[in-house]
């Protein structure tokens, strides 16, 4: 009975068989066991912690390039609509490719000065197209296939010869003041024989002011408004926006507006 304690605590056998001193540096190794045990899970805690932090980031930054290719594909469908919008209002089409750059302008205002570049060269590369087709045809063939575009009437096309046999390419000018499209101006060019270099620069000139003018317009107007009214910008942009072309093109294409 002597050889356990008093009470409910019992030792353990190895304590039993062992001298106060074997017994003491036993004591010792396992405190020391314990001591080394506790570096280690701090160590394993802190490499999960980092690995959770390098998966948040690589997440993280799956997220931001996936952000970023979908804002380069939206960028460059709009810029294919933009110039193949305002190749078609050079050549064969009533709507000009402002309707579409002020809405991408009101979407994306960072957008504004790249897509109206992007509409300029659409535009000089549709003028161009019909100033060579007018150029190689009879004036009778190129007047036929104006006139088949809707708001485009011989009144327009006998303004638009006039006003090139009087003032050569700067008749361009004229376009923007007047409801003369510019298809009517690059065909009349290219009958008057005026050399390609000198059409190409006063086109520039005649579309990039109402180019730069509306979309860079809207798209301030959409920044600002953002700022003061994001909810309602989205919401009512757009309608207002489009319901202004509607009615300016309703009433171009009426016949007042060709008067």
């Amino acid at each position: 009975m002597g050889l356990f304690p008093s009470g409910n605590k019992r030792l353990p056998e190895w304590q039993l068989s062992l001298s106060p001193e074997e017994q003491k540096k036993r004591r010792q190794q396992e405190r020391e066991a314990r001591r080394s045990v506790t570096p280690r899970q701090k160590t394993t805690a802190g490499r999960s912690k980092r690995a959770g932090s390098e998966d948040s980031h690589a997440s993280g930054s799956r997220e931001a390039s996936g952000s970023r290719e979908a804002s380069g594909s939206g960028f460059l469908r709009d810029a294919a609509v933009a110039f193949g919008w305002a190749f078609a209002d050079a050549t064969v089409w009533c709507v000009a490719p402002e309707a579409w750059t002020t809405n991408v302008a009101l979407r994306k205002p960072s957008r504004s000065g790249a897509i109206t570049f992007v509409a300029l060269a659409g535009s000089l590369t549709g003028g161009a197209f019909t100033y060579t087709v007018a150029k190689n045809s009879s004036k009778r063939e190129s007047a036929g296939r104006l006139l088949r575009v809707p708001g485009v009437s011989e009144q327009t096309i006998r303004r638009a010869e006039t006003e090139v046999k009087k003032y050569g390419a700067k008749a361009l000018a004229s376009g923007l003041v007047e409801p003369v499209p510019y298809k009517a101006y690059a065909r009349a060019l290219g009958h008057n024989g005026t050399p390609m270099q000198e059409f190409l620069l006063w086109s520039a000139m005649a579309r990039i002011t109402p180019l730069t003018v509306l979309t860079t317009g809207v798209g301030v107007l959409s920044a600002v408004s953002r700022k003061a009214a994001p909810r309602l910008t989205r919401a009512a942009g757009p309608l207002a926006l489009n319901a202004g072309w509607v009615a300016y093109y309703t009433w171009r294409l009426s016949g007042t507006g060709k008067r």
